[in-house]
């Protein structure tokens, strides 16, 4: 970190609000002065407000399970995750997720994908590349959110063996191939993340708000449950690395969650390794406590064939991608008549119920009254909030635009939500209920009810809901 990054840590105001006193500024001032970094406070994962609930009369249960979850996952200062009898028999690693599955890794980045993130780091690094070259050293290892890079690059610095020709080529070589670490991927975490999404992921950081009184609208995602809303996969699957990447690269339009394109591609599928580790800790302690709930006893066996099982879940994700062989067919009025008849058809796409006739969101089948009188929305969704159907008219899709996105929401519905899955659902004879013709046509009439500026093609199926 350089110096007016210590300087503004060590001088900025602490969280009661109050100034440091004069003679602590000037304490705090001298060890900046030194190349003292004050570090964060170390932090512990906690037990769900969930578990904490059930198991409000099982202390030592409690202790067992935050026992076991440690050890499966680690801490946030020192993530990863356990690496199980069979793992080790077949040289598995999934802390190294960049690494081939037969040499110590994962193997869950493909060679093209490296050679992409090689290019993107070429960039990243351009400025510590060309320091290098020169062989300036100073400040080379300085890295806010990547402990172990910096780590990296002080052990080559140090090698007062190594020839200046290899430590140029060693420090060339690191900041080509870099990869976060679980470790560096979980400080970029920390400090981008989780006063939202919180220590744990569950939606519960600072910036959320209380529950009964949230800041944001909607709140940050609880990814704890392993439920993810828009993935390209069917069946509640859990999502691809390339699902959560994307939202990492896109953000979500119409919430408070933005694109991480401002880092690098390494860092961002770093995130993603990451997320990943703290949604399948989530999981494992909800299986958990449903165990001993239902057993009323954790046996020896338990926690780790859980943990192999919701690893099973997740790795299973490739295998159930929506993908659609052959072009995209383009919008014609034709099809946009079939759309328009199939949103409104209650036997088939039965969309109306929902997002209304015209598409505003307000069909009836979307609200009920409650105790009071006031009419309310009629679900909540897998988080325990009060949900309504997009309003399709503003064309706010948060799962992308894109035709290949609607026709991904509409052939698997979304993931925590009441929107259902027509793709594989078939009629009171067994058949198809929909076509994949009938399917584009859905697509293109539900894309027509918000399109402003792109040509659509006219005819009778084509006009404006809104209009």
């Amino acid at each position: 970190m350089d110096s007016s990054l210590r300087l503004g840590r060590a001088t900025g105001r602490p969280a009661s609000g109050r100034t440091p006193s004069i003679v602590g500024g000037l304490v705090l001032l001298a060890l900046a002065g030194c190349d003292y970094v004050p570090a964060h406070a170390p932090m512990r994962y906690s037990l769900s407000r969930s578990t904490r609930e059930s198991l409000a009369d099982s202390p030592v249960v409690q202790d067992q399970i935050g026992g076991t979850l440690e050890s499966f996952f680690g801490t946030p200062q020192n993530p990863g995750f356990l690496r199980t009898a069979e793992w080790i028999d077949e040289d598995f690693d999934p802390n190294y997720p960049a690494a081939a599955a037969d040499d110590g890794g994962s193997g869950k980045l493909s060679e093209s994908q490296m050679e992409e993130l090689r290019a993107d780091n070429a960039r990243r690094f351009a400025g510590k590349l060309e320091q290098a070259a020169r062989g300036e050293y100073a400040g080379l290892a300085n890295f806010r959110s990547a402990p172990d890079l910096s780590a990296s690059v002080e052990s080559i610095l140090a090698d007062e063996e190594m020839s200046e020709e290899d430590r140029r080529s060693s420090l060339t070589a690191l900041f080509q191939d870099y990869y976060p670490s679980l470790r560096d991927s979980a400080e970029m975490y920390r400090q981008e993340c989780l006063h939202c999404h919180g220590v744990e992921g569950g939606g519960d950081g600072p910036t959320s708000g209380p529950e009964d009184h949230p800041f944001l609208d909607p709140r940050p995602r609880d990814y704890r449950l392993g439920i993810f809303k828009f993935t390209a996969v069917k069946d509640k699957a859990r999502p691809r690395r390339e699902d959560v990447y994307h939202v990492l690269d896109q953000g979500a339009y119409g919430t408070a969650m933005p694109s991480f394109r401002r880092f690098s591609a390494a860092e961002r599928w770093g995130l993603v390794d990451y997320v990943r580790l703290l949604a399948i800790r989530g999981e494992v302690e909800r299986r958990l406590v449903n165990e001993y709930l239902e057993e009323e006893s954790l046996s020896a066996e338990a926690p780790i064939e859980i943990y192999q099982e919701v690893w099973a879940k997740w790795n299973e994700a490739k295998s159930k991608v929506v993908a659609f062989d052959g072009p995209v067919p383009d919008p014609t009025p034709e099809m946009l008549a079939r759309g328009k008849e199939l949103y409104h058809d209650a036997q088939k796409g039965n969309c109306a119920s929902c997002h209304g006739d015209a598409g505003l969101g307000d069909g009836a089948a979307a609200f009920k009254v409650d105790d009071d009188g006031k009419k309310v929305s009629a679900y909540v969704d897998d988080w325990g909030q009060p949900i309504l159907p997009r309003n399709l008219v503003r064309g706010i899709y948060r799962g992308g635009r894109r035709p290949i996105d609607i026709y991904r929401r509409i052939y698997a519905g979304i993931n925590g939500g009441p929107m259902p899955a027509l793709g594989e659902s078939k009629d009171a004879q067994g058949n198809p209920l929909l076509t994949a013709d009938d399917m584009w046509s859905l697509v293109h009439y539900v894309r027509s009810l918000s399109e402003r500026d792109e040509k659509v093609a006219a005819g009778p199926g084509a006009a404006h809901a809104s209009g």
